[in-house]
């Protein structure tokens, strides 16, 4: 899946299941209380979303 920053956070802040996980120590690209698919507790470490809700949202972009 490995899309860009830009759209992790598109579809995150189109996301109704979107639920911040939060991490003591981050090194992903996101800022403190932006949303993005990186800071999801239901985005898997190998980027893909666990409920398949990435692939509806990103093409409704």
């Amino acid at each position: 899946m490995r899309a860009g920053a830009e759209v992790y956070r598109e579809v995150a802040e189109r996301c109704s299941a979107y639920d911040k996980r939060e991490r003591k120590s981050c090194f992903c690209n996101v800022a403190e209380g932006e949303k993005s698919c990186l800071n999801c507790r239901h985005f898997a470490e190998d980027e893909h979303c666990r409920l398949d809700l990435y692939d509806p949202i990103v093409k409704e972009l």
